[in-house]
């Protein structure tokens, strides 16, 4: 309770600042007119797309002190957060409430090229600083009919700074809580038809646990030329490299004895990826336009887990072509615009396994060919009403090789699947409209969902999973002052596939119902409100567990913070977070104790003057004690759960230039 008395003394201590010194937070409140290109994959009015997008702009990203594009999600209100480390390196992000399967429902994008692995290691997110963000646009709900595989709880659309009118140079350097340290340098120019855009960033830190360090650099370039009026090329180049422990789970005991202590003294690993990405439009006029990207990943791995006897090596390559057409003609005298597009990816996945390190004895060679072709159109039966439907076949060709001492195993696959999507928007007022749709998705198992390490079995008969999805929402804009948005969901799922303790396999039927809720509310010029939050309902349906919670899915989440901004370059956002209670990973009997409730408060402080930007950012500053992750041990006597305990409160202050 004294916390939340500190709560309301921080929230009512920046009201009675005084008003005279203030100026506005930000231009008002973007209506939605604004244009958007991740739920139809090329610039769209908002208004008329059936389906909520949320938008985060470079300017949210600076004022958020967030350091990673997870910690960018957790304000919104559909979206959960879970960091295992602590330390920002192993994040995933839950759209949909899938639990432990998570960050294989969600498709990241970057300008336009897909980055989910084909194995259980989930996004790098290393590989995106979010200071070279320019946006992040976040569809909330399946996305399957234009990104396909992994979008069947949503899709994070990241889009890359370009270069502005001119040059500029930007550099920061900060230190922090746990010997915490950053450094970034970034330079571009804008010449005419010919942009460069250039940074590097550095961090590095011991991390709130024992074992938890970590040290982490990015590299990233962009060249972008208008070649003509009507054709536009870009090459991006993106490289990173980290080394990390793993201080893995703390019991109950152990957390009360210390929770910042490690029982595995020599898990860590380390990864290094680059991508080479090439890009281009032409725009033919009345004919219509034409996108073609082509890219290029190669990632290593080292990972050494001491503590379960496992060392692993891994060597992954993706080769990428997407290309599409749009073509924006009238029919019937109403607008029409059609999109036609074709993604084929290219995966080969080399690993080598052993019980020490330097240890080669097992070896996998697994590969995976998508090809896949989508189509959509999108009719404006009115002046007001749109009608979006649009389809997807996507065939995959998995070939599955291992070879475990005494026992080698090949296995391929080639089952196609369909998704589909139907949805109205209804635009009642200017930047406002209702929407409604139905639609099919699809996700298939990862490789090391299809293959064990450990004995190089595969189960042949892991199926992939398929949903049909029932959504309606709401968006409100008034006075250009109030934004809301609100969206209710049910998904039926088939065939959700989860770790059973020997294997992965297929599970009974499951359902996904929610509800979210964001707002912002500009009080004046210099003061804005927002928040969110959602529920989720994700249950068995049928078999053992039938009407048992999903686990690692909490019912409620919940934040809401102030954000002001005074005409002499003084910034200050104080947030509050709420997570609710969950049942342990792997706990799908519901059979143990839920984890605890959380919540917790965060700050943010910036000055600039003439170039120079002082900052200051807290998170959890008033030390709330709490696990973001957490699994279920059945195999011990008494059955118990651990923990990956997150950090107390943590500072980082800096120094930002720019010219």
């Amino acid at each position: 309770m004294k916390k939340m008395y500190w709560v309301l003394g921080l929230l009512v201590a920046t009201l009675v600042l005084p008003v005279g010194t203030m100026a506005e937070t930000s231009k008002d409140i973007a209506t939605m007119e604004d244009m958007i290109v991740t739920a139809t994959r090329s610039e769209q009015n908002v208004a008329k797309v059936p389906a909520h997008v949320a938008v985060i702009t470079a300017e949210d990203i600076k004022a958020s002190g967030a350091q990673s594009v997870p910690d960018l999600l957790r304000s919104l209100g559909g979206v959960l957060v879970s960091d295992l480390n602590g330390n920002g390196n192993n994040q995933t992000i839950d759209m949909g409430g899938f639990g432990e399967t998570a960050n294989r429902h969600v498709a990241v994008v970057i300008n336009g090229r897909r980055v989910n692995p084909i194995d259980q290691a989930g996004v790098n997110w290393s590989l995106i600083p979010v200071e070279n963000i320019e946006r992040i646009e976040v569809l909330h709900g399946s996305g399957s009919v234009l990104y396909g595989d992994n979008a069947m709880g949503g899709v994070v659309n990241i889009i890359t700074k370009r270069g502005g009118e001119g040059s500029k140079f930007q550099a920061e350097i900060a230190t922090g809580t746990d010997n915490t340290n950053k450094i970034r340098i970034g330079s571009g120019f804008n010449a005419g038809a010919i942009g460069l855009d250039l940074g590097y960033t550095e961090y590095q830190t011991d991390g709130y646990r024992d074992r938890s360090e970590l040290n982490r650099k990015n590299l990233y370039g962009n060249l972008q030329a208008d070649l003509t009026d009507s054709f536009f090329v870009f090459f991006d180049v993106n490289a990173s490299e980290s080394e990390y422990q793993l201080p893995g789970a703390l019991t109950e005991a152990q957390m009360a004895a210390d929770r910042t202590q490690s029982i595995n003294p020599d898990d860590e690993g380390e990864s290094q990826k680059v991508v080479f990405t090439l890009g281009a439009k032409k725009d033919f006029g009345q004919y219509g336009a034409l996108k073609i990207n082509l890219s290029y990943g190669d990632e290593d791995i080292d990972s050494d887990m001491a503590s379960w006897w496992s060392y692993m090596v891994f060597d992954v390559q993706t080769l990428g072509l997407t290309s599409q057409y749009i073509l924006e003609k009238s029919l019937a005298g109403k607008d029409n615009r059609l999109t036609l597009g074709v993604d084929f990816y290219d995966t080969r996945f080399e690993a080598w396994s052993g019980s020490f390190k330097g240890d080669r004895s097992s070896r996998y060679d697994h590969s995976k060919k998508t090809l896949a072709g989508y189509i959509q159109d999108e009719f404006n039966l009115t002046d007001s009403v749109l009608l979006n439907v649009g389809a997807r076949y996507e065939k995959p060709e998995i070939e599955l090789s291992a070879d475990i001492p005494g026992n080698v195993t090949d296995e391929e696959m080639d089952e196609g699947e369909w998704a589909w999507n139907i949805g109205l928007a209804y635009s009642f007022l200017p930047g406002s409209k209702i929407y409604s749709r139905v639609y099919r998705s699809f996700r298939y198992p990862v490789v090391d969902e299809f293959t064990s390490y450990y004995t190089g079995e595969i189960n042949k008969d892991l199926q992939q999973e398929t949903a049909i999805g029932y959504e309606a929402g709401l968006g409100l804009t008034l006075f250009s002052k109030l934004k809301l948005n609100l969206r209710g969901y049910l998904m039926e799922v088939k065939d959700e596939i989860v770790w059973s303790g020997v294997q992965n396999e297929n599970l009974d039927e499951t359902r996904h119902v929610g509800g979210e809720v964001d707002v912002n509310y500009q009080v004046t010029d210099f003061m804005a409100l927002y928040g969110g939050g959602g529920y989720t309902d994700a249950e068995f349906t049928k078999g053992a567990n039938d009407g048992k919670d999903i686990p690692l899915v909490p019912d409620w989440k919940a934040n809401a913070g102030i954000d002001f901004k005074s005409v002499n370059g003084l910034r200050y956002r104080v947030q509050y977070n709420y997570v609710g209670e969950q049942y342990f990973g792997s706990d799908y009997g519901n059979n143990y104790d839920k984890m605890d409730s959380h919540n917790t408060v965060d700050m943010y402080l910036s000055y600039n003057l003439k170039g120079f930007e002082i900052f200051a950012n807290a998170t959890n500053i008033f030390n709330e004690e709490y696990s973001d992750s957490g699994y279920y041990r059945s195999y011990v006597t008494p059955p118990d759960g651990t923990y990956y305990p997150m950090p107390e409160a943590v500072y980082l202050v800096g120094v930002r230039f720019s010219y």
